[in-house]
């Protein structure tokens, strides 16, 4: 084989491996939007892997960059992961001030904080921003129930279903709390009226079905 020959051979083995390193790379890259935006089944893991490779990659837009901050806010969230999903919520915040929902999330990280007041206070900046979305007065209710301010719970519950009565889950969650509280008469009522919204909810079931035995 003439020298020409093996190099020209060698520069065609280079481009089909660089060829192939590029289509790897696109292959991973497309897996990790996957992992971070797309609205499929993922793990927890896969979905802080994704968002977490986008950011370091320094690639996105954004618009794009904002939403893998909230959606890793959301991941920590999840895992209670509390000062990690306020510090990314913040982040996506700094880039698109008018993200609703890295105010909901951040406010939701700061109850399970037991800070309270923050929470309440991102959850009210994003129904400022978004006065039509009725979810966030009952994702607020539900956040303040679970850092155990019962009454403010219950008023944000009560105008949840207010605002959108056939809310069966907000029914439920209120209800819960009567229960606790041992109310049992307007929690058993709550149940009743979740139950016809929707007759299939296990969970109203199943607690109605509690103080029958």
């Amino acid at each position: 084989m003439s020298k020409t020959l093996g190099l020209v051979r060698i520069q065609m083995l280079a481009l089909v491996a660089a060829a192939a390193l590029m289509a790897g790379g696109s292959a991973q890259a497309g897996e990790h939007e996957d992992w971070c935006f797309a609205d499929q089944e993922k793990t927890q893991d896969e979905a802080l892997a994704g968002c977490t490779a986008l950011i370091d990659g320094g690639k996105l837009s954004k618009d794009k960059l904002a939403t893998a901050y909230a959606n890793r806010c959301l991941v920590h969230t999840q895992r209670k992961a509390n000062d990690l999903a306020i510090a990314d919520c913040t982040q996506a915040i700094t880039i698109e001030p008018g993200n609703t929902y890295a105010y909901a999330q951040r406010g939701e990280a700061y109850c399970q904080k037991g800070d309270v007041e923050k929470c309440v206070a991102d959850f009210d900046q994003a129904m400022r921003i978004d006065p039509n979305d009725t979810s966030f007065v009952y994702l607020r209710g539900v956040a303040r129930a679970d850092a155990g301010d019962a009454d403010g719970a219950i008023a944000d519950l009560t105008k949840a279903i207010e605002q959108d009565p056939g809310t069966a889950a907000a029914y439920v969650r209120r209800g819960r709390i009567y229960e606790a509280e041992g109310d049992k008469a307007r929690a058993a009522a709550d149940y009743r009226s979740a139950l016809k919204i929707d007759p299939y909810d296990e969970t109203a079931k199943k607690l109605l079905e509690a103080f029958r035995k």
